[in-house]
């Protein structure tokens, strides 16, 4: 039999064993707009809370990081050598005494060698053309039975280019067990001028006097004329003859009034003369057509004239650019017919950088 029990409970009655009814939830209270704005704002206590959750978070981490522990490599260790003492050696007075002797003895033999076995016997000469071989190893001073080794090297060439002027450069070496090789280098290239007694000399294109020849050997190499040598001797430098001025009176002149003084023309040194041919000289060597100039005349220094063999007479003008004149007047030969005679003009003075071509009649 069913009982049933009322119960009031906030106006409701239930059965006895039914299951009461939950009670119905609270909806909550609308949020007005400014608590909404409030809440949507990053700036709030919660949204506050979890950026700073991250940033330590991230701070821990970048921590971590730098604080990681370096690897070390192990390297094994060498094993310490083991230190030996050793008792110092007692000197030994004998001993040290027989090591001098054997020191002296080796250097008493090895000049005994040098003396007796190292002995010149045979003198070699190469490159000599001007001179015979015989007369360079007299002029060298060396003689058979010399020291091989000691003999002075030095004296034997400065007594070969003082005795002989056409050596240029000598070079002495020598070949165990007894044999001395000279090599010589000679001045191949000459040319003749006069001094002021009319003497014929020989020199070369740095004005070094050779020697002395006659007007037969003069025609042999090109001539320099123009100017004069001054009291030549060989293996000396060249020095121009100077003509002196003959003596005036010093007083001065009155001039008459309105006339003027004219200026004192320019006096050209004999020296200067002589520079400027030996420059000329160096020229032709530099391109090579050193035996086809039969003469240079340098009276005039700016109208300088050279004789390219008998076919050419060349005027260069100036001492202006020398080698390039010079240069200019070897090509303009070559591209000439073989029978082609007559004045060549490389003063540049009428045409610029052209040279002129008149044929004799």
């Amino acid at each position: 039999m069913e009982t049933k029990d009322k119960t009031k409970r906030g106006g409701t009655s239930t059965k006895k064993g039914a299951v009461p009814a939950s009670a119905p939830k609270k909806r909550p209270a609308a949020a007005s707009a400014p608590q909404k704005r409030a809440a949507k704002k990053p700036g709030t206590d919660r949204s506050r809370r979890e950026a700073a959750a991250r940033a330590a978070k991230i701070k821990a981490m970048k921590q971590n990081v730098q604080k990681a522990p370096k690897r070390r490599v192990s390297r094994p260790k060498a094993p310490m050598q083991p230190v030996i003492y050793t008792q110092p050696k007692v000197f030994n007075r004998n001993r040290f005494i027989i090591q001098m002797i054997s020191l002296v003895a080796v250097v008493m033999a090895a000049v005994l060698c040098l003396s007796i076995f190292f002995k010149v016997k045979t003198v070699t000469v190469s490159g000599a053309d001007a001179y015979s071989a015989w007369a360079i190893r007299e002029a060298s001073g060396i003689q058979e039975g010399d020291n091989l080794l000691t003999f002075g090297k030095a004296r034997a060439c400065a007594k070969i280019k003082a005795e002989l002027p056409y050596v240029d450069t000598v070079r002495i070496g020598i070949k165990l067990p007894d044999t001395v090789n000279i090599v010589i280098e000679e001045i191949d290239v000459v040319y003749s001028i006069q001094d002021s007694d009319g003497i014929w000399w020989l020199i070369t294109s740095e004005g070094r006097i050779m020697e002395q020849t006659d007007a037969a050997g003069a025609i042999e190499y090109t001539k320099v004329l123009g100017v004069t040598l001054y009291n030549p001797e060989p293996e000396k430098q060249a020095v121009a003859f100077q003509n002196l001025p003959e003596n005036q009176d010093s007083t001065e002149e009155t001039l008459p009034e309105g006339e003027t003084q004219l200026p004192t023309p320019v006096v050209v040194t004999e020296q200067q003369k002589l520079d400027a041919a030996l420059n000329i000289l160096q020229a032709l060597e530099l391109n090579e057509v050193v035996g086809e100039a039969a003469s240079v005349n340098v009276a005039d220094l700016t109208r300088i004239e050279l004789w390219y063999g008998t076919r050419y007479q060349v005027n260069l003008g100036d001492t202006d650019d020398m080698d390039y004149k010079i240069a200019c007047l070897k090509y303009t030969v070559r591209s000439l017919s073989d029978y082609d005679s007559g004045e060549l003009d490389i003063s540049f003075t009428t045409w610029p950088d052209k040279v002129t071509y008149s044929p004799f009649e």
